[in-house]
């Protein structure tokens, strides 16, 4: 009986325990005002076509604008992640950039992820891939994708 009652109180304790930590929604996560985390992930980090940092402080400040969220510069201080995935690579004698970005939350669950976005340096947009496909993937990823899943123009 003891055994029993035992176990009845730790399953209670569990329960109350667990009930304050709810799922989170993409639209309660990306509400603006937000803290953001953004984290740039460079498949070529320690070569030659690895992501420069004004071009990683670039894409960091232009997604928090967009979102209208406050910046923050440690993952534990954010309310969630935005991860842009980058990968960046001469291809016929050109730069071409590669920009996937996705919502997690801290303990690294995916609450969305747009396709990736690429651009070719040339003339049009001053020779700079990265501006090119960070611009796409704001209009795209974030215009026509993201901002009406959440609800927001």
């Amino acid at each position: 009986m003891k055994l029993y009652k035992a176990s009845l109180m730790a399953v209670a304790a569990t329960l109350l325990w667990a009930a304050p930590l709810k799922a989170q929604t993409l639209q309660e996560v990306t509400a603006e005002g937000n803290k953001v985390y953004v984290e740039i992930v460079d498949e070529f980090a320690r070569t030659d076509n690895a992501f420069p940092d004004d071009e990683r402080q670039d894409v960091t400040n232009y997604v928090a604008e967009a979102g209208g969220w406050d910046l923050v510069s440690t993952p534990e201080e954010a309310d969630f992640i935005f991860r842009v995935d980058v990968k960046k690579k001469v291809v016929f004698f050109s730069p071409r950039t590669w920009l996937t970005p996705s919502i997690r939350l801290k303990d690294g669950t995916v609450l969305w992820q747009s396709k990736t976005y690429k651009a070719d340096a040339d003339i049009d947009n001053g020779f700079r891939a990265t501006n090119a496909a960070l611009a796409k993937m704001l209009k795209n990823g974030f215009g026509k994708d993201l901002f009406p899943k959440i609800g927001r123009k």
